[in-house]
């Protein structure tokens, strides 16, 4: 795909690449604003990607196999730069990933029935990621990323971890929620 879009001197547009994409698109809409919830970046952003992450486990709830954009928004273009530039980027992180998997294990868990019942768990991410907690970010975007490596590769036991990472999420969120002030500090004289 890189190399079409290489030689390509037109503006290639958002939906064009999903389509490209076919499966992998949901995985990689899902992982995109994970790994961007996890920089630690001033104001609403978590709020924007757990509304991201929200709407595509919408479309997973709905048995969508493909990532679905709004017309607006599919029809926008880049250039084709741009696009290899990000490609190669997420070339290393997505081989390591693909090393760690084993496509097809456990395949009843990713099928289209288990994404159906996988949407509530990634609801329930979307909306930790959207709350404004303090070190609140990481462990629901790394539960996500999990899942995203799951779907793209069609791996069950990816499936798995991602679900014992939420459970870890959901513990760690309400700790923060009932004695954030008191862990604050506890590790802020940790560090200091």
């Amino acid at each position: 795909m890189s190399e079409q879009l290489g030689s390509r001197t037109d503006r290639v547009s958002i939906g064009e690449l999903l389509d490209g994409l076919g499966r992998a698109s949901l995985g990689l809409g899902l992982m995109v604003p994970s790994l961007l919830a996890m920089i630690p970046l001033p104001g609403p952003f978590g709020v924007l990607f757990g509304t991201m992450i929200g709407a595509i486990a919408v479309q997973v709830m709905m048995g969508e196999t493909r990532l679905r954009l709004p017309r607006f928004l599919a029809g926008r273009t880049v250039p084709p730069a741009a696009v290899g530039t990000a490609l190669r980027r997420f070339a290393t992180p997505l081989q390591w990933a693909e090393r760690l998997s084993t496509p097809r294990r456990l395949l009843p868990l990713t099928g289209r029935v288990a994404r159906v019942v996988l949407a509530a768990p990634l609801l329930i991410m979307a909306m930790m990621l959207a709350l404004p907690i303090p070190l609140g970010n990481g462990l629901p975007a790394i539960a996500v990323i999990v899942f995203a490596l799951g779907f793209m590769e069609r791996d069950g036991l990816a499936i798995l971890a991602a679900l014992g990472l939420c459970v870890v999420a959901l513990v760690w969120t309400v700790a923060l929620i009932l004695f954030g002030a008191e862990i604050f500090g506890w590790l802020l004289s940790f560090l200091g």
